[in-house]
């Protein structure tokens, strides 16, 4: 007499394995970058130079964004705190301080979201303030 188990047991050793099943979302979620990288141009020495980049999130569900953190001290990136719905824009300001700085500049943002990782650029180059020449002074006549 063979146990039900076997039985069951034979079927399943029978039956085609697929291990390479995908999981695929149910709720698939895209954050668009209006832009990733911002070019300043030239600015003065001693400012604080500021851009914000916009997101729409085009998923089904609410986009959080978790954190921001520049790749130096002298970029500081702001974030929307509240979830983004599905169809409305977010977004991140990101100020450059260009005090002590001279020449060519170029510093990531990471963006930690619910839907992954986006890293965001600023560059520039930074210019010292050249002082104007003082008229000359006429002295006596």
């Amino acid at each position: 007499m063979i146990s039900v188990f076997t039985y069951l047991f034979a079927i399943m050793t029978a039956l085609p394995s697929n291990n390479n099943t995908k999981v695929i979302a149910e709720d698939p979620k895209e954050i668009e970058w209006k832009k990733t990288t911002h070019d300043f141009g030239e600015i003065i020495q001693g400012t604080k130079a500021k851009y914000t980049f916009t997101f729409i999130n085009k998923g089904t569900a609410p986009i959080i964004i978790n954190n921001a953190t520049a790749s130096c001290g002298c970029t500081v990136p702001n974030f929307s705190k509240e979830p983004v719905a599905p169809g409305a824009q977010g977004s991140v300001t990101v100020v450059f301080d260009s005090s002590g700085k001279n020449g060519n500049f170029s510093k990531n943002i990471t963006v930690l979201t619910s839907v992954g990782q986006s890293t965001l650029f600023i560059k520039g180059n930074v210019k010292l303030e050249v002082e104007k020449p003082k008229s000359p002074v006429q002295i006596g006549d």
